[in-house]
This record gives C-alpha cells, structure tokens and sequence, in this order.
C-alpha cells in the first residue's frame, strides 16, 4: 500500500473513437468510463493510488486504433487500456496489447471465436445475445429472416452462426445483405425488403447506418408490426437519435436503461447528474463503466497492477452491475443476464423476455464446454472462421481499392497526357492479372471436367436399380457449374438387404469429388464384408477420409446418411439432410437425422454422435432422399426452393411409380430455378415399396 504523502497516480488508459462514424456510440462510453474513475478515486483509489486517464481517438479507424493503443502504452506508459467498438478495431490492436503483454477491456459484444489471454471481452458473446435473439424471433412466429449488417468481420461471422442456428431451427433465409461501415444509403435494401417481404430483419448495422436506415425504412411504408427489425447495435444512444422511426422495432442486450433495480436507478441518476438529465445509459455504457470496477477488484486482489497477476486475479471476479452480478470466466468473458426489449417512443426499451438466469459465455459455440479428444482442434478450426473471414474482407477491401485506383488513373489519363506511363503500368498489370486468371480457370476447368466424370461414372446403374425387385427405386443427380460432392449409391446384398447411401461434400471441384469417391468405395467396401452395425461403419468411414483428408491438407467433410431396408423395415444412421417418408395413405412424416451422427472427416472420433432411427415401410409407401442443392436451389430473385415445396410436391405425386414421382420434382425444381444460375450439385432418390 502507498504511504506517500502525494501518491503517485496510476495512469490507465481510454481508447475509443471520439471522431468519425463510430463516435456517435463510442464517446458515451468514455464518459462512462470517466464516471467510474471519479467514483473510484473519490472512495480511495486503487491501492491508495488515484487513478488518471489518459484518452486517445481512434478515429473510427483499424489503422489509428492501432497507432493509439501502441502510444498508450509505449509513451503514455498505461497500467490497462479500456476501449474499442468495432470488430476490425479489436484485431487490429490485438497484436499490439499481445506483443506487450498488456491487458485489454473490451466493452462491446462481439462474434465470438476469438480468446486472446490479454484481452477480457466484457461485452456479450453470441449465445449471450445474436442466437437468444434469434431464438425469441422463432418463437414469435418470425421464420422467414432478412440478414443486414455493416461489411466488417462481427456482422459476416454473426451471420455465418446465424444461418446456422435458422436452419438448426427450420427457420428460412430468405435474404443477406452488407454495406459499408458509415453507409447512409438503403434503397437498394429497401426494394429487396419490399420484393422478399421477410417476417422480420436482423440487424447488425453499425454507427451513423443505423439513423439512416431506421429513418428509411419508416420512409418506404414497412412497419414493425409487419417486418420487426431485432438490432444487435442499436441501444438508448442510438435510439435518442433516431427518434420515432425505431418505435416497436427490437434490440437484445444484457442491459437496458429501463431495469428496475436499485443499483441501476442510482447508476442512470449519477450518470445523468454528471451528464445531463437528457443523457441516456445503455449496455455498452454500463459495461464501459463495470469494466473499470472488475479491474479495479482484480487489482486489489493482486496487490499490483501488473497485467499477468491481475488476468490470474480477475478470474471468478463478480460485481452487482447495473445490469445484474457478472462474474468473469476464465475464459475471459462474463456471465451476464439477456434481455429483449421494445423500442418506445419516449427513447427507451420495453423488456419483453429475459433469461431466467445468467448466461455462461461461449464463444467457441459450446465447443469447450464438451469433451471429447478432437475439442482443441475443433476449436482452432472455429478460429480460422473469424480470421478466414477477416482476410476475405481485407481482400475485398483492397480490391475496392484497386478498382478505385484504376478508375482514378482512366480519369487522370482523360485529362492529363502526362499520367499515360502510369495507365500502361496499370494496364500491365491486369494484362499479367488476367493471364494468370486464364491459367487458373484452364485448370479449374480440367478439374471440374473430371470431377464431374468420376461422379457419374460411379453412379448405380439403371439395370442395378431395376434387379431390386421388391423396391421401386430412381435416382437422379446434376452436377453444378463448378462440380459439388454429391454422393448416392445403392447396393443391393446376396440377400434382401438393400443399403442406400446419400450425402454431400463441403466445398466444390475437384478435392470434393475426391472425397466422394472415398466415400463411395469405403460404403462398399464395408457392404462387401458384410458389415452394417452403423457404429462399426460410420468409425471406418470417418477415420479413412479424416485421415486422408489431413494427408490432403484439406478442410473438407462430408454429410453422409446410410439406410438399410429389409423385409418392410427401414434403418437410418447418419447426418444428412431430413428424410422425406409419404406413406400410401399420403400423410407425410419427416426424419430429422442431426442427431443420427456427425459430419465424417471432421474430426478424429465421431463415435459419440452415431445413432439409429428405424421405421416400418409399407406397401405402397415412398422415401424422398435429396442433398441440400435442391432446397437451396435459388431463383433470380435469390429465393430458395426449400424443404416445405419438396415435401408438397413429392406428396402430391405420391401415387405415381419412383421415377415419375422423380420427373415431377425436378420439372418443378427447374421451373423454379429458371434461368439462374445453379450453384450445388442437385441430387434426388426416389425409393417406394412394391411388394
């Protein structure tokens, strides 16, 4: 403890965007911060010491978040650093804070898969806000979802987790689109809203956009009470300016301004106090501020503000919020409450649900809650999501750039003789650009050519299909522009046991169709041997492409679902797509196989996961098997075919043999795609019972 006379203050600090499109959100969270410091001093200190900010602007900028948080630390000599907003401003400092082993604060809820052991991400994870949002959404009857969101890495991958989580739940996507960070111009986004006419949009607009599109989306006549827009960006801040236009639209946070507690009364009374009766709290302010306090704990714990001793001290820390308690992880998240509210028309939420508790964080989507021996490597594959995402944006970003560039020399050329060397270079460059893109596409095309070869040439064959007596069976499969890894076989015993084997390799060309085909010869190969305990095969399976695909360098994996029928008697084991089953009668019934099994090749040991669903086939009953390239086939309004049209047509051609049943759908199939584009392989089995 300091016994001077004058203490020597501790200098900590502030770095957040006081300029450009993100200060609109970020300076109320310096005040924030600013407040805790005041109170803290005021009651003490930290280890006798006062503490003194030091704030710098990082301009809205990755670039400048970076610069600033290097000067904090290198020339301002900082004990922390509170602060950032955006995703891209988190991974740009990240290097800088790990390259001095400095703790970092991040106030702001994030997408997750991401854990860096010198940064506590104080904000909501995804299953601690995107995905109980989504959940609720759901649960309101809102299936048909619009995704919008800033171009930046939090939005991208949020909304890779979401598409997920919508088809988990059988929700649908019936559009996704992104715009520039500070992006004010909606129309083109309006006119699809107008055209696809979803049960609502999710938001993960950032900054000034969202004034912009609030304010034309009431323009153009759409309504909350028919599309509901669920924000993850906008809270009371942004909401005051907003005005009107954001009444009876959604946002999800852990906090709101309207929590009736005692510690948030006093906390929103202080705060407008200091800043004004018109100033309004929100989840990233009252996080700024419980941050300070968290580390202010950790620190007297510690005895020291060296960064190592208090990350060790700051595990298991809680602290009565305005929000509620948090406690951090040693993950270095909090756990924290979720709440959904209602924007009013006086500026603030209406909570309509709450979590009954609070949320664990998971930011690697449960992975590292579940134990089984490939976790870590699933975990650093969850990693490269968030950073292969990042890179693609960055390159996009360039090549923005560059065509900005080469636009800016045509112009400078028109005008000035003098830019014509630069416009040679310039051309130069595209002419060698495109020369090794025609490389590129030669061999791609080479590839494709035989990928979509080796993919027919196992197919069954009509005379196969047509010795299984007791069966009816057509099966149909379409190669995509660039060649998929669609698979389906049947094969038929010495006996009765007929197997069918249907699943759907990630990614295209090539290395997908060389995956396929190890499928292909390993179900065979277990069939010759007379093998069909689906534990025993599907551990063969995946051990044979897991392996080989790490021999490959690859990341691919494959859905694959085995059937086995016998006497009337049908066994289902695997994960695929859902099974379609319409009996003589016509009613329909749908076999979910999500937890039959497990993606094979996607790691190590799936054994946990296999499982069986056995049903009785009748006479006259059919099954519709078929790969994901029929219910995502899009039209040219980007439209997906979907399950529910599928299921509708087989079961209103169910009377009719296998392989009229197979013409019906794909006639309907391509009648919906059009001229458009089809971007998987398309693949469908038609099975019915004859005897």
């Amino acid at each position: 403890m300091v016994t001077s006379q004058f203490p020597i203050p501790i200098r900590i600090g502030l770095l957040h965007s006081l300029t450009g499109t993100m200060a609109l959100s970020e300076t109320p969270l310096v005040d924030a911060a600013l407040m805790a410091i005041a109170e803290i001093n005021q009651a003490g200190g930290v280890l006798g010491c006062p503490l003194e900010p030091v704030i710098r602007d990082g301009g809205s900028d990755p670039a400048q978040f970076a610069a600033m948080a290097q000067a904090l630390i290198e020339v301002d000599q900082v004990a922390t650093v509170f602060g950032g907003w955006t995703s891209l401003s988190r991974k740009a400092v990240m290097p800088v804070f790990e390259a001095h082993r400095m703790l970092l604060w991040y106030p702001i809820q994030y997408e997750g898969l991401e854990q860096s052991p010198w940064i506590f991400y104080s904000g909501s994870c995804p299953n601690q806000q995107v995905e109980p949002a989504l959940e609720w959404l759901l649960g309101q009857g809102k299936r048909r979802i619009y995704l919008l969101g800033s171009d930046y890495v939090f939005p991208r991958v949020a909304n890779k987790i979401l598409k997920g989580q919508l088809h988990h739940h059988q929700g649908e996507l019936v559009g996704e689109a992104y715009v520039p960070l500070g992006a004010t111009e909606f129309e083109t986004v309006m006119q699809d809203l107008g055209q696809v006419r979803p049960d609502a949009v999710f938001s993960t607009l950032n900054g000034d956009s969202n004034l912009a599109f609030y304010q034309q989306f009431a323009a153009a006549g759409l309504t909350p009470d028919q599309m509901p827009v669920m924000a993850m960006s906008v809270a009371e801040a942004e909401l005051q300016r907003i005005g009107h236009a954001a009444a009876g639209h959604y946002a999800c946070w852990s906090y709101f301004q309207s929590l009736d507690t005692p510690v948030n009364q006093r906390f929103v009374a202080e705060f407008k106090r200091r800043y004004g009766a018109d100033r309004v709290t929100s989840d990233p302010i009252q996080t700024a501020y419980t941050q300070v306090y968290l580390w202010r704990q950790a620190v007297e714990q510690a005895q020291t503000v060296t960064s190592e001793a208090v990350r060790a001290a700051a595990y298991g820390q809680c602290w009565r919020s305005p929000s509620g308690e948090v406690c951090c992880e040693t993950n270095h998240h909090l756990q924290k409450e979720c709440h959904i509210g209602q924007a009013q028309a006086d500026g603030q939420f209406r909570v309509v649900h709450s979590s009954p508790e609070r949320l664990h964080p998971l930011p690697w989507l449960g992975v590292e809650a579940e134990s089984f021996p490939a976790a870590d490597v699933v975990v650093e594959m969850l990693g490269e999501v968030s950073r292969c995402v990042q890179y693609s944006w960055e390159l996009e970003q360039q090549s923005r750039r560059l065509e900005q560039t080469l636009a800016q020399l045509r112009l400078e050329v028109a005008q000035r003789q003098q830019a014509e060397a630069a416009l040679t270079a310039a051309n130069a460059e595209i002419n060698t650009l495109n020369q090794a893109l025609e490389i590129d596409n030669s061999r791609m095309s080479a590839e494709l050519s035989v990928a979509r070869q080796l993919q027919q040439m196992i197919l069954p064959k009509p005379e196969e299909l047509s010795a299984i007596a007791h069966l009816d069976i057509a099966g149909f499969m379409e190669a995509a522009e660039e060649v998929g890894g669609d698979y389906y076989d049947i094969l038929q015993d010495s006996g009765s046991l007929v197997t069918i084997g249907i699943g759907d390799v990630t990614g295209h060309g090539l290395e997908s169709g060389v995956l396929m085909i190890m499928a292909q010869t390993a179900v065979r190969m277990l069939r010759a041997l007379n093998q069909t305990d689906p534990l025993i095969c599907f551990n063969a399976l995946n051990e044979v492409v897991y392996q080989n695909r790490l021999r490959m360098s690859s990341f691919r994996n494959l859905s694959l679902a085995l059937i086995d029928y016998r006497d009337g008697k049908l066994s289902i084991s695997g994960q695929h797509e859902e099974v379609i089953v319409v009996r003589a009668s016509g009613t329909v019934e749908r076999i979910d196989t999500f937890d039959l099994g497990y993606p094979v090749g996607m790691v190590a040991d799936i054994s946990a996961f296999v499982a069986q669903h056995q049903i009785e086939l009748g006479v006259g009953d059919t099954i519709v098997l078929y790969t994901d390239g029929i219910t995502e086939a899009e039209n040219c309004d980007r439209q997906f075919y979907g399950l529910d049209r599928l299921t509708q047509v087989a079961q209103q051609h169910s009377a009719q043999s296998a392989q009229e049943m197979r013409v019906a759908i794909m006639a309907d199939v391509h009648a919906h795609i059009g001229d458009h584009t089809i971007y998987d392989d398309i693949t469908l089995v038609v099975l019915k019972r004859r005897l």
